[in-house]
C-alpha cells in the first residue's frame, strides 16, 4: 500500500480569507486534519465532508494532545495511506514547531511538504494599520518569542540586539511577560518613549488595539485586560496607526453574523457581510445524495414535465445521458416551479413556462424534484426524486464550537422556513434556543419571517422591508 503525504499548512493569523490558495487546496483533498485551537472554524468547512477531524488545541495552561502524540498521529496517518492536513495557526515555521515535526516524518520515512502561511507578527499590525517596515521609519524587523523562558523564568532573546540593532520588534503571545520585555528593552537602550502597540485577536472581528510606550503598555495593558493570542508591537511605526487603521472602521467589524441556510444554494448575503467586516457562519450545510432511481423508460407519454427544483435540472440531463434517452422524446410541455430553475433549462436548451404551484393541469405530468421538494399526494401524477439532501454533521460541529467560544452575536434569516432550520439545529446541538438568542441581534427578511420567529418566542431586532443589500447593511450596523 503507498503511504500517504502530510502537509505542514499555515491556517494564516485568524482572517478565513487568509489562508493561501495552496492551503486552501490541501485542505479540500485532505484525508485527516490535525487543526489547533487558533485556526479559524470556518477554515474546516474547507474539507471534505468525510475528513477526519483531530483537535490538537493548546491553552497556555493546558495541552489537549502532547507534541509526540500529535506527530505519532500524523505518522500512523500517512503510513495508512491517507493524506494528513496538520493545519497551524500563522507560518508553521514561525514559532509553529514544524521543524520538529518535520524531522518526526523524515526519521519514520514519511514523506511532507509544508505549505507557507501568513504570519500574525506582520498581518495583525498591518490590519492595525501599521506596516512593520518603513521607508523613513523601520529598515529592520523580528519576530521574538514572547513567553519562551530561561532558567530564572524570564523571556531569554538577545535583548541587547535587540533594543541597538532592530527597528520593529513583534513579540508573540508576550503579554504576561510584558512589564519584563519593556523593562529589558529600556535596560539596553530602547527609549520609554519608543511606541508600542498590542493587537488582540488580529485580523479578526474580534481584534483590540491597545497603544503606547515602553513605559506605560505594561499598566494600560493591564487595566484594558488585553490576553493572549496578542502581537506586542514596538518600534517607531507603531505611531502609524493613528493615520493608517482601517480594519476597526469597517461597518460590520465586530459582527459574527449566523446567516441561516434552508438550501444548498449559494447566497449573496454572506458575500455582502464579509465584504464590509464581519465574520459569517453560513449553516446548516446541505449535501445532496443521488437517488440513482431510472427515470421512466416511455417518458413521451407524458403531457408534460415539471421541475420543482433546479438542483435536479442537471441529475435529470445526467440520468437522460446515462439511460440513453433522446432528447427529442421529451414532452413539448416543460414547467419550472421557479425562475431560478426556469433559467437552469434554460442553459440545457430548455424554455419552461413558470408555474409556481407545484401542480399543473395536465392529466399526466411527471414531476421532478429533490426528495424534499415533492408533494405526498400527487392527484395521480408520478414522481422522478433526482436526490435528497443530508444536514452536513461536520458544519454543525462548527457551528457548535463558534457557539461555544460565544463568537456569534447576530443571526440573519432569509425566510420563515429558516426559523425552524435554526431551532432545529439548536436543539441538535443541546442549545436552549429562547435563552441563547435572547442576547443576539435577530434580523428578518420580510413579516412572514417576522412573524414566524415571534411566534417561535424570539425577539426580532429588524425587519427588512426589501432584501437588498443597502437595508441588510443599514439595519445591522445600527
Amino acid at each position: 500500500m503507498k503511504e500517504g503525504t502530510v502537509y505542514l499548512v499555515g491556517a494564516g493569523p485568524g482572517d478565513a480569507g487568509l489562508i493561501t490558495v495552496k492551503g486552501e487546496e490541501c485542505l479540500r483533498k485532505a484525508d485527516v486534519v490535525l487543526y489547533d485551537r487558533l485556526v479559524n472554524p470556518l477554515l474546516l468547512e474547507k474539507t471534505r465532508e468525510n475528513a477526519e477531524r483531530i483537535y490538537c488545541g493548546k491553552l497556555p495552561d493546558r495541552h489537549h494532545l502532547r507534541q509526540e502524540a500529535i506527530q505519532q498521529i500524523m505518522i500512523e496517518k500517512a503510513k495508512k495511506g491517507l493524506q494528513v492536513v496538520r493545519l497551524k495557526g500563522g507560518d508553521p515555521g514561525i514559532f509553529g514547531r514544524s521543524g520538529e515535526e518535520a524531522n518526526a516524518l523524515v526519521e519514520a520515512g514519511i514523506s511532507y511538504e509544508v505549505v507557507p502561511g501568513i504570519t500574525s507578527g506582520i498581518a495583525a499590525p498591518l490590519y492595525a494599520g501599521v506596516p512593520v517596515t518603513h521607508r523613513d521609519y523601520s529598515g529592520s524587523f523580528a519576530a521574538v518569542t514572547g513567553h519562551s523562558k530561561s532558567e530564572n523564568g524570564q523571556p531569554s532573546p538577545n535583548w541587547k540586539a535587540l533594543a541597538k540593532g532592530i527597528d520593529t520588534i513583534a513579540f508573540y503571545m508576550g503579554v504576561k511577560n510584558l512589564s519584563t520585555i519593556a523593562e529589558k528593552l529600556i535596560y539596553f537602550g530602547k527609549a520609554e518613549n519608543t511606541p508600542v502597540l498590542i493587537i488582540e485577536w488580529g485580523t479578526t472581528g474580534r481584534q483590540r488595539v491597545v497603544e503606547g510606550n515602553l513605559s506605560t503598555i505594561s499598566k494600560t495593558a493591564e487595566k484594558e485586560q488585553i490576553q493572549n493570542p496578542a502581537i506586542t508591537l514596538v518600534g517607531e511605526v507603531a505611531a502609524l496607526r493613528k493615520d493608517l487603521s482601517w480594519f476597526e472602521h469597517k461597518a460590520l467589524h465586530g459582527r459574527y453574523v449566523w446567516v441561516v441556510k434552508t438550501s444548498p444554494q449559494p447566497g449573496r448575503i454572506g458575500d455582502v457581510l464579509r465584504d464590509n467586516g464581519a465574520e459569517v457562519l453560513e449553516a446548516p450545510r446541505f449535501i445532496e445524495e443521488s437517488t440513482n432511481l431510472q427515470l421512466p423508460e416511455k417518458i413521451n407519454h407524458y403531457d408534460s414535465l415539471t421541475f420543482l427544483s433546479d438542483e435536479s435540472v442537471p441529475l435529470f440531463f445526467e440520468a437522460l445521458k446515462k439511460q440513453r434517452i433522446d432528447i427529442r422524446n421529451l414532452p413539448k410541455k416543460m414547467y419550472a416551479r421557479s425562475k431560478r430553475t426556469k433559467k437552469k433549462l434554460e442553459k440545457y436548451g430548455v424554455f419552461p413556462i413558470t408555474k409556481t404551484k407545484q401542480t399543473v393541469e395536465d392529466k399526466c405530468s411527471l414531476l421532478i424534484g429533490k426528495k424534499e421538494d415533492l408533494p405526498d399526494k400527487t392527484n395521480n401524477k408520478d414522481q422522478w426524486i433526482s436526490h435528497s439532501l443530508k444536514i452536513s454533521t461536520q458544519t454543525r460541529k462548527t457551528t457548535g464550537r463558534l457557539i461555544s467560544d460565544n463568537l456569534i452575536n447576530t443571526i440573519v434569516l432569509p425566510c420563515a422556513k429558516a426559523v425552524d432550520t435554526l431551532l432545529i439545529e439548536l436543539d441538535a446541538l443541546g442549545v436552549p434556543a429562547v435563552e441563547w438568542l435572547k442576547n443576539k441581534t435577530i434580523i428578518c427578511y420580510g413579516p412572514q419571517t417576522k412573524e414566524a420567529a415571534q411566534s417561535a418566542g424570539l425577539n426580532v431586532y429588524s425587519t427588512l422591508s426589501k432584501p437588498e443589500r443597502e437595508e441588510l447593511l443599514k439595519s445591522i450596523s445600527l
